[in-house]
C-alpha cells in the first residue's frame, strides 16, 4: 500500500513536470534530439527549472516506490500523472470536456481493475548481466525502432517516436533503480557506487531527459506524453516479468487484468488527444528557421505568470 501511495504521488509530480518542461522547451532554439546544448538552453528557462524541481521530487518518490513494491504494479500507476491535466485546465480557464472526464475515468477505473486482481507479487533479485540480458535486448529493440521512426519519417511521427524512445529509457532506468536497495543492503555505498546498475540507470535517465526535451519541442505536449505514458507501463510490466520474475494473474483473472490495462491505455490516449486539440486551438506558432522562437500564446503567458509570480 505504501508503494502504491508513493507511486501515485510520483505520478502527480511527473505530470506537473511534463507540462512545465514542455513550456520551457518551446522557448528555446530547436536542436537535434541528442544535442547536449539543448539541456543548456532549457536550463536557463524558469518554467523548465520549476519542472525539474517537480521531476526531482517525483524521482525520489518513484525510487522509493519501486524499491518497496513490484515494478509491474508501480509503473502502470504513473499514468495517473495525465489526470493532473484536468485541474490544470481549470486553472488556465479552459472547460473540462466530456472526453477528458471519460479519459480520466477510464484511466483510474482500469488501474483499479488491474490492481484488484493482481496477486501478491514476489520479485527476485537479478544478480548478473545475464539475468538482465533478455530485458536489455527488448529495451534496445524498442528504443532503436522508436528513434529510427522519428528520424526517418519526421512530421507527425517524430514526437510520437521521440516520446516512445524517452519512455523506453525511463522504464529501464526505473527497473535498474529497483535493484539499488538490494545492492545497498548487500554491500553498502561502495557496492552501489561501483555497480553497473547505478551508472546505467543514471545514463538512461540522462539520455531519456535529453530525448524528452526534443520530443516536447517537436509538437504539442499530448503527442509525446501519450507515447511516454503508454510505453512506460507496458515495458515496466514486461521487465517485471522478464527480469524480476514477477507473477501475474492466470486464467480468467488474467483476462480481467489485461482488460484493466487496456482501459488505462485507452484513457491515456483520450486525455492526450483532448490536450492536443486544446493546444491546437489555443496556440499559434510562427515558422522556425533554427533561430526564431515559437510565439507564446496567451495561455502560456498566463501560466508563466501564475507559476513564477
Amino acid at each position: 500500500m505504501l508503494a502504491v501511495v508513493m507511486a501515485l504521488m510520483a505520478a502527480v509530480c511527473f505530470g506537473t513536470a511534463s507540462v512545465l518542461q514542455h513550456q520551457g522547451a518551446n522557448q528555446v532554439r530547436r536542436r537535434f534530439p541528442l544535442n547536449p546544448k539543448l539541456l543548456i538552453d532549457v536550463a536557463q528557462q524558469r518554467l523548465w527549472l520549476l519542472g525539474i524541481l517537480a521531476e526531482v521530487t517525483g524521482v525520489a518518490l518513484h525510487m522509493t516506490a519501486v524499491n518497496l513494491g513490484a515494478l509491474s504494479v508501480v509503473q502502470p500507476l504513473l499514468t495517473v500523472g495525465l489526470v493532473v491535466a484536468l485541474p490544470l485546465q481549470a486553472v488556465l480557464g479552459r472547460a473540462v470536456s466530456r472526453r477528458s472526464l471519460l479519459g480520466a475515468t477510464l484511466t483510474v477505473a482500469g488501474l483499479v481493475v488491474f490492481l484488484a486482481v493482481q496477486p501478491t507479487v514476489q520479485s527476485r533479485d537479478p544478480h548478473s548481466v545475464q539475468d538482465w540480458l533478455p530485458g536489455l535486448v527488448l529495451i534496445a529493440v524498442v528504443a532503436l525502432a522508436a528513434l529510427g521512426a522519428a528520424v526517418a519519417w519526421g512530421g507527425r511521427v517524430k514526437p510520437l517516436g521521440l516520446g516512445a524512445a524517452a519512455g523506453t529509457m525511463f522504464a529501464l532506468s526505473a527497473a535498474l533503480v529497483k535493484t539499488w536497495g538490494e545492492i545497498l543492503g548487500r554491500g553498502g555505498l561502495p557496492a552501489l557506487a561501483t555497480s553497473w546498475e547505478l551508472w546505467t540507470a543514471l545514463g538512461c535517465g540522462l539520455v531519456g531527459a535529453l530525448v524528452c526535451q526534443a520530443a516536447f519541442q517537436s509538437g504539442p505536449l499530448g503527442v509525446p506524453l501519450a507515447a511516454m505514458m503508454v510505453i512506460d507501463p507496458v515495458l515496466g510490466v514486461s521487465l517485471g516479468g522478464i527480469v524480476f520474475g514477477e507473477a501475474f494473474s492466470t486464467g480468467l483473472l488474467a483476462v480481467v487484468q489485461s482488460a484493466g490495462l487496456v482501459l488505462t491505455l485507452v484513457g491515456v490516449w483520450l486525455l492526450t488527444g483532448e490536450q492536443r486539440s486544446a493546444e491546437a486551438s489555443a496556440t499559434r506558432r510562427e515558422p522556425l528557421d533554427g533561430r526564431e522562437l515559437p510565439k507564446r500564446s496567451l495561455v502560456r503567458r498566463d501560466l508563466e505568470r501564475k507559476l513564477t509570480g
